[in-house]
């Protein structure tokens, strides 16, 4: 229905792209709403209407209609069938789109009409252009013929797509281009008879940006994905990739996700290897599940053909220096008060160096229990950890373990502090098939551990307004000493010493060794924050074991440690600004008189972008890098990165890469050069990556990686 006023009208709402708007690809685009019902109103300086006949409004004409506004200077109408015909030039737009015509015909009813000589752009978003005609059908499709398409400002924008014909489909949020050329700058990049690309961020199927790569070992690498939408929970990209040096390759990953499971496939497969004349290929497959309340599963599968895989074509310097894949199977169990696993997992070695006997054991499997319950009101606790593991492995002892640690312990909390006595005894047991140099098949521990963890609060308020804490902390360990020479090593190892430790029951990881201690742990930590939001802005704390006796339970090949002390550790956080965060420690050994541990990391970030990273580690005989971070926008537009991760102990470097990115408010070019080591022989791989972004149509390229990601 019409409702119609003649009064002066208001200023034109259509949607004009700015300078440089935001965001620069349109969002999702909420659905056509049912304007049906909706009534037209008309505002005009004049009016000319009757019940049957056409009608007539004329100077500052607007109408709307629900989410339409239309402006213009003369409009005929005809109220039975709801058509509009605007002989002069016009202004339109809804929640879709906004369109800026000669002349235009409209209908209501099935909600489609003709605009001639337009400009057009997308509503919320930097996507505009020009065309002879457009078509509006059925209030979800745009029909564009002869058409200029850009999401760049100005007259002269840096990238064009033109087309003979452009069907927006706004229910989908895609675009479908026909006969279409694309120019960059002026030079044309790409044509294509037919393709289609998103108008809003909703996914959809259709190649995605090509990739580009050229390595010093690989040669020239160059890639294009498909994306396939295949259903609302379920989508998997392929990608032909064609390798100078080694040939054609075919990458692809799967996803899938329901109510209660959610899943991943990735693979690479080379199926003629032009170095090595062999078949490689990479495959990892991962499944969540939640299949009961409570309880979940996880499966995780990976192999590769051979060793040499990820030294010839892993990306980074985490994936070349990885020594072997694990494989697993596992469900768990959550309660109140008690955990339940059962696992099992198998491993491929990948790493040469590694020797048959030493690789990882195969679990097969692995169930484990544990147990944490208070008693009623008392502060009484009752804990519990057991594991039950059969242990497999091609060379060496193999057979089952089984490991229970039942416990008892009063805690009570208080405002000044608190106080944990606990006392547990951990019994061990197995029943090995192949015994190698052991002498007995079923050896067995059994020892008691008891443990008093108790620590004070202390706190004041500084003259700046700030509380700072004096919080010092005591622990003391008793475990008698038992002979294990005679138990096997299937995962022990022993831990890293840190601040942890020094409230720990066992200085070994795994159950085949349970250390002995007469021990105790002094600690201290201070700390100031802002009393009234709570933000810390330092922290120290550093502490140190005092035994009493040797400890005399040791790995193979290890003599008993006949220390006083262990090492002083310190550990400093400090925040003196909101943008600058930084961390330290240290391992001082006294007796030896050095440094066994020490570490320093800086963070710092700027109001406009800027990151600076650094990290240095140092452990005696095994780790002396830094790691270094650069992130710096020059300005609105230019950014410049880098990365540097240098060795001291090799005197080399172990990676390196440096980038420049340009990015407008339509367009964005990174270049990064990379170089990182690749074997233990010192062979470095050199990469160049590049990508070009061609925001709300398409990118090209490599994306570069997040160097503060890690």
């Amino acid at each position: 229905m019409f409702f119609c006023s003649a009064v002066p009208g208001q200023e034109s709402q259509a949607a004009v792209a700015s300078s440089c708007p935001k965001p620069a690809i349109g969002p999702v685009i909420p659905l056509t709403p049912d304007r049906s019902g909706a009534p037209i109103i008309v505002y005009a300086r004049q009016l000319d209407a009757s019940n049957n006949e056409q009608g007539e409004a004329r100077g500052h004409v607007e109408l709307y209609r629900a989410d339409q506004y239309l402006s213009t200077e003369q409009i005929l109408f005809h109220p039975t069938s709801k058509e509009i015909t605007l002989p002069v030039a016009v202004a339109y737009e809804d929640q879709q789109v906004w369109v800026k015509g000669q002349q235009a015909r409209y209908g209501f009813e099935d909600e489609s009409g003709e605009f001639s000589l337009i400009d057009f752009g997308l509503t919320g978003s930097s996507a505009h252009g020009s065309a002879d005609s457009i078509e509006l059908v059925g209030g979800h499709t745009s029909l564009l013929h002869q058409i200029v398409y850009t999401t760049c400002p100005g007259e002269q924008p840096d990238w064009v797509l033109s087309a003979s014909e452009l069907e927006l489909q706004h229910e989908k949020g895609r675009g479908v281009a026909r006969g279409a050329k694309l120019k960059f700058k002026g030079v044309p990049i790409f044509y294509a008879p037919w393709f289609t690309f998103p108008i809003d961020d909703r996914r959809k199927s259709g190649f995605l940006y090509p990739s580009i790569a050229n390595t010093n070992d690989n040669g020239f690498e160059f890639g294009v994905p498909y994306y396939w939408n295949i259903a609302p929970n379920q989508d998997a990209t392929i990608e032909p990739r064609y390798i100078t040096n080694r040939g054609f390759l075919l990458a692809g990953e799967y996803r899938f996700l329901t109510r209660k499971t959610y899943g991943l496939l990735d693979f690479d497969y080379l199926p003629d290897d032009k170095i090595t004349g062999d078949q490689r290929y990479h495959y990892r497959f991962q499944h969540h599940a939640a299949p009961w309340h409570h309880w979940n599963t996880e499966l995780v599968v990976e192999r590769v053909s051979d060793d040499q895989y990820f030294l010839d074509f892993g990306a980074n310097l985490l994936q070349t220096s990885r020594q072997f894949l694990r494989s697993s199977a596992t469900m768990n169990g959550v309660g109140r008060y008690w955990n339940f696993e059962i696992m099992a997992d198998d491993f491929q070695i990948i790493d040469e160096s590694i020797r048959p006997e030493n690789e990882p054991y195969r679990r097969v499997p692995r169930l484990a229990f544990w147990l944490d319950r208070p008693l009623f009101r008392s502060g009484l606790s009752v804990g519990l950890d057991s594991e039950l593991v059969n242990f497999d492995r091609d060379i060496g002892t193999t057979g089952a373990r089984f490991d229970i640690y039942p416990k008892v312990y009063w805690e009570h909390h208080a405002s000044w502090g608190f106080i944990k006595p606990s006392l547990g005894y951990r019994y061990t047991t197995y029943d090995l098939d192949q015994l190698g140099p052991l002498p007995d098949n079923s050896p067995r521990r059994g020892t008691a551990i008891a443990s008093v963890d108790a620590g004070l609060y202390f706190d004041r308020l500084t003259s700046q307004g700030n509380n700072q804490t004096l919080e010092p902390r005591v622990f003391y360990l008793y475990v008698p000493y038992e002979n294990q020479d005679d138990l096997p090593d299937f995962d022990t190892g022993e831990f890293t010493f840190g601040f942890s430790q020094l409230f720990n029951t066992n200085r070994f990881a795994g159950a085949d060794r349970q250390g002995d201690a007469n021990q105790l742990s002094v600690a201290l930590t201070t700390r100031t924050f802002n009393g009234e939001n709570g933000q810390e802005h330092w922290r120290l704390s550093f502490g140190q074991i005092f035994y009493f006796e040797s400890q005399r339970v040791q790995l193979e090949d290890l003599v008993d440690a006949d220390e006083n002390l262990s090492p002083f550790i310190a550990e400093l956080a400090w925040q003196p600004i909101r943008q600058l965060s930084t961390v330290a420690g240290l391992q001082y050994d006294w007796e030896k008189n050095r440094l066994d541990v020490g570490s320093l990391g800086l963070r710092w970030s700027g109001k406009k972008g800027e990151r600076i990273g650094f990290e240095y580690r140092f452990r005696r005989d095994r780790v002396d890098q830094f790691d270094f971070r650069f992130f710096w926008p020059i300005n609105e537009r230019w950014r410049v990165l880098s990365r540097i991760n240098y060795s001291f102990a090799d005197g080399d470097i172990l990676e390196i890469q440096g980038g420049v990115e340009y990015e407008s408010c339509c367009w964005a070019v990174r270049t990064v050069l990379r170089r990182y080591l690749k074997n233990r022989d010192g062979d470095y791989r050199d990469g160049i990556f590049f990508e070009l972004n061609l925001k709300g149509l398409a990118s090209l390229g490599t994306r570069t990686e997040d160097l503060f990601k890690n």
